[in-house]
């Protein structure tokens, strides 16, 4: 026999609440006004301008790496607002995933082509400070200043370790992976299977012939 349930939580009512407050707020305020389709079009051109700079041979990898990258970021974000340390006024669709702020566009997509770019620590480490920084000191005023990001209990400067050791944890996460793979089933993450040296089928056919 089913259980019924006879009554709603009142946690879930006023979610429920909440959620219709949030769409009638973006259809009445957000949707189709000039900020909205500014920040539809940023989030376009940086999707376009990643695909085009995307090597499309180590594709798997690198949409590993910015999926991972994605996935951290939207946590940074929405642990942010529950928490009330900033907000994102302005959405393009109003319920998850919120598509309101710029650094979860941009940042995964940013990330994942310096993790394209540069193949030793050094160089991804040094990178990815200089374009955290610009972002954290730079990009985030100006999003502030022109109503795309709001905030409340939280500075700048607090953003800026949060991302840097984010995407170095991330390239050590897909470096491991890749390699575990390759090990395990000879198969890289760019879906090519990985034929050893030492197998006959890559030596020159008179090299498996023998000498008369």
């Amino acid at each position: 026999m089913f259980l019924k349930i006879t009554e709603v939580p009142g946690s879930v009512e006023i979610q429920r609440y909440l959620t219709a407050i949030r769409i009638d707020n973006w259809l009445r305020e957000d949707l189709f006004h000039f900020k909205w389709w500014l920040l539809l079009a940023l989030i376009t051109v940086s999707l376009l301008v990643w695909w085009i700079a995307l090597d499309k041979s180590r594709l798997h990898e690198i949409m590993l790496y910015a999926g991972a990258a994605t996935i951290i970021v939207m946590g940074i974000d929405e642990y942010g607002e529950e928490l009330i340390l900033w907000d994102f006024p302005i959405d393009v669709i109003p319920i998850f995933p919120v598509l309101s702020s710029l650094n979860l566009i941009i940042l995964p997509l940013v990330y994942s082509l310096i993790y394209q770019r540069f193949k030793t620590w050094k160089g991804f480490i040094t990178s990815t400070v200089i374009i955290t920084a610009f972002f954290c000191f730079v990009i985030e005023p100006i999003m502030a200043w022109g109503g795309f990001y709001q905030l409340i209990r939280w500075k700048y400067y607090y953003t800026f370790p949060v991302y840097s050791l984010s995407a170095i944890g991330i390239r050590a996460l897909v470096i491991k992976i890749r390699t575990i793979t390759e090990e395990s089933g000879n198969v890289g993450l760019t879906g090519i299977k990985q034929i050893p040296a030492s197998d006959n089928r890559m030596k020159p056919s008179f090299a498996r012939k023998p000498l008369r």
